[in-house]
């Protein structure tokens, strides 16, 4: 290898690392600003003896410590916990560390989860639509004319983007479309990744308080001293005339308990509290039968992901009360909605995940062959 090949690869390597460096870096820092400028209300504090135990705790693994994010989550669950893991902390390095930021915008196109998850009971895909390529459920190249003609067939169906999406942006349900509809839609260049499925026929149990949204499951799971590990899950419930349950859209969410029964309130993105749906019905009258189903579904999904290690499950329920998989959150799984109703993500694994982020940290280059752009 030549001296200037030499270089140019130290180079674009130091470029690469840096890159996520400077991002983890720079999202511990927004997370601060946001939480105390947007989440912490007038009498968000702590004892001083409170705040004692936590920084005693913390300091074994991080002085880069921030106690916003105690204040927030022991005030919103009325819990006081050592354990509840800052944003802040989680952005920079648990949720990286834990999952291949390299890779996860390939892996985590929606378009390819019928291969990833093949076996799994999920919405049927009738078009992708791949880096402005339209493909069948095949996966075989199709026309414009094509796509569109298979889509007025069915009538009803969603189209989400299928990359770079998150909150439920951009989700639209279609009924009944006509030709000239679907074309105007696709001709207006909204994405070039799009994926148009089933619209999902959702239980009697979760469609209750909120018959319009399919409502969904968020559970997720630790991959740990190799075992898969289900951690806390909620409910996230639709409000008004909200096609979508996300908190980031106006949903609500409410905690699921480990006996399968709802908890008794729910919360906004916010963290305010609902002792009643919005649209009138309790929480609390809910059972999850069906839980056992979907612990079950995800803990056997995640061993098809191994480079994420903690992944956030969106699971609908459909008319037979089965699960189907909606999505799978490979990075940023959701950390705020679980313990603003739920409590320490990692519950009692966390003492293990801390340990090995911050203790015993394995070092890991770069998936990324640089010669080859070298």
């Amino acid at each position: 290898m030549e001296l200037f090949e030499k270089l140019s690869r130290k180079f674009a390597l130091f470029l690469y690392k840096t890159f996520f460096r400077v991002l983890a870096f720079l999202s511990k820092i927004s997370y601060r600003c946001e939480a105390r400028k947007l989440y912490l209300k007038k009498g968000d504090s702590l004892t001083r003896n409170q705040t004692r135990q936590i920084k005693r705790y913390w300091n074994r693994y991080t002085k880069d410590f921030d106690i916003s994010f105690h204040k927030y989550y022991i005030k919103r669950t009325g819990k006081f916990d050592v354990r509840f893991i800052p944003d802040d902390l989680f952005a920079a390095y648990i949720d990286p560390y834990l999952n291949n930021r390299e890779i996860e915008s390939g892996v985590a196109d929606k378009n390819y989860f019928d291969m990833y998850l093949k076996g799994f009971k999920m919405p049927k895909t009738y078009v992708h639509l791949i880096n402005g390529q339209y493909l069948d459920n095949d996966y075989k190249i199709i026309t414009f004319k094509k796509a569109c003609d298979i889509l007025v067939k069915e009538d009803r169906f969603i189209v989400k983007p299928s990359m770079v999406s998150y909150g439920g942006k951009n989700i639209k349900l279609f009924k009944n479309v006509k030709f000239s509809e679907i074309k105007k839609y696709l001709d207006s260049d909204i994405s070039d990744n799009l994926i148009f499925q089933e619209a999902v026929e959702q239980s009697s149990v979760t469609a209750k308080l909120h018959p319009d949204s399919v409502n969904t499951i968020r559970i997720m799971t630790l991959m740990i001293n190799g075992d898969i590990k289900t951690l806390h899950s909620s409910f996230r419930i639709g409000v008004g005339d909200a096609v979508v349950d996300n908190a980031s859209s106006g949903g609500i969410y409410c905690g699921i308990n480990d006996d399968n029964t709802l908890t008794n309130y729910a919360c906004d993105a916010f963290g305010k509290k609902f002792n009643r749906h919005p649209d009138g019905g309790k929480f609390g009258d809910l059972d999850f039968i069906f839980m056992d189903k979907v612990r079950e579904t995800v803990k056997a999904a995640a061993q098809r992901f191994p480079h994420f290690r903690l992944i956030g499950w969106d699971i609908a329920i459909d008319k037979k009360d089965e699960p189907i998989i909606i999505e799978a959150n490979l990075t940023m799984s959701g950390l705020d909605v679980i313990q603003t109703i739920c409590g320490p993500v990692f519950r009692e694994y966390t003492e293990d995940v801390l340990d090995e982020v911050f203790r015993n940290a394995t070092k890991r280059e770069p998936y990324i062959d640089i010669n080859q752009f070298i």
